[in-house]
């Protein structure tokens, strides 16, 4: 995972660690906040956003939440026996629709995919002779009355004018006519991420009429994150349209980028973590709400995903400090949580069928004697 700044469980050591809120910004913070930051401020609270449309394209945050968003579940293991102390493993994670369109999840969907694209753009320059370079290719004012399609065919011609073959490219439908970027109007550009030297400005002004601003080179893997991270926050988004391309040698045909692996297991047994509901009472006291380590097992009960009326218990902090716990619970379908826990019960139902026939824990990793020396 590339430098997203984003809560990962590596960020945690297996102990309690205090909640930290998430700051919140308001429109009196502008002068200081960073441009990504201010387009993160407008996007939440802009009027003006909702109201941006180019041929479909809208502003990323201007759709609607789903009822899970920026909830936490409760991920866990109750295999004590193979646990320290003989506790419950508990492991809150936040859930996110990961949308574009997502009022609260957007963020999470740009960190994604700043991460994918600083992936692949650090695997292709690793060991060659130019860095990334950031510009801009814009068209002439009566790019506005094209369609997206013309307007690509268009950007195509001006690439080969510019001698441009391996790129990154994001597209931007607005512009925006304040200092706050509060108020955008159709003023369709490219953002690009260019591999390689490029033609002189002027030479390529005379043969296309495009304006090229060169930025200057992303030197490192975090300059990389933080441009792509720029330009997605104020990004063009359209359902059925990559909001980010890839052409040439970093394309999705020529360049292969492994997944890194994402596991979801108890530390302590390596079983499938599955989904527990905390248990509020007054004999033990429930978990902090972003708690990641061993707890006592009393305070859950463990989710059964083949209830055909099986919901799940999310939770988010109240809104009232005068109540007796810090979080409530909200039961919720969600397919995804559900899933994941049906496919790892045969996996977890296997192991305890090992830890009743065995008296000592050891030998679950003793091998059967099959010839003597």
């Amino acid at each position: 995972m590339y430098p997203a700044l984003t809560q990962t469980k590596l960020e945690y050591e297996i102990e309690d660690v205090p909640y930290v809120q998430e700051p919140t910004y308001t429109e009196f913070d502008t002068t200081n906040l960073s441009n990504y930051k201010n387009y993160v401020l407008q996007a939440q609270k802009s009027k003006f956003w909702k109201d941006a449309n180019f041929e479909g394209f809208v502003l990323p945050a201007q759709g609607e939440f789903k009822p899970y968003c920026k909830k936490w579940v409760s991920w866990g293991c109750n295999n004590t026996k193979q646990h320290p102390q003989h506790k419950h493993y508990a492991e809150h994670e936040i859930k996110s629709c990961k949308v574009a369109n997502c009022p609260k999840c957007f963020e999470s969907w740009i960190n994604r995919q700043a991460n994918r694209t600083t992936k692949r753009l650090t695997t292709f320059s690793e060991d060659r002779d130019y860095q990334f370079r950031h510009i801009i290719l814009s068209p002439p004012t009566e790019a506005k009355n094209q369609n997206y399609n013309s307007l690509k065919t268009w950007l195509n011609f001006a690439l080969k004018k510019a001698n441009i073959k391996t790129a990154c490219v994001v597209f931007h439908p607005f512009r925006f006519q304040d200092n706050k970027k509060s108020m955008p109007y159709v003023s369709p550009h490219f953002h690009l991420l260019v591999y390689g030297r490029i033609t002189n400005t002027t030479e390529f002004y005379n043969k296309t009429k495009w304006l090229i601003k060169n930025k200057g080179d992303l030197g490192s893997e975090i300059d990389v994150f933080n441009c792509v991270r720029y330009l997605l926050s104020h990004a063009g988004v359209r359902n059925r349209t990559h909001s980010v391309r890839y052409l040439g040698d970093i394309s999705y045909r020529k360049l292969k980028i492994e997944k890194e692996p994402i596991s979801h297991n108890c530390p302590y047994c390596e079983l499938p973590l599955r989904i527990f509901r905390v248990k509020f009472n007054q004999k033990s006291k429930p978990p902090p709400i972003d708690f990641i380590g061993l707890w006592d097992s009393n305070c859950f009960e463990e989710i059964d995903p083949h209830d055909p009326d099986v919901k799940i218990p999310f939770y988010e902090m109240r809104e009232d400090p005068k109540s007796d716990s810090d979080y409530e619970e909200s039961n919720l379908y969600s397919f995804e949580e559900i899933l994941k826990v049906s496919l790892a019960l045969p996996e977890i139902s296997d192991r305890f069928y090992k830890l009743s026939l065995t008296e000592n824990l050891t030998s679950l990793d003793c091998h059967k004697i099959t010839s003597f020396c």
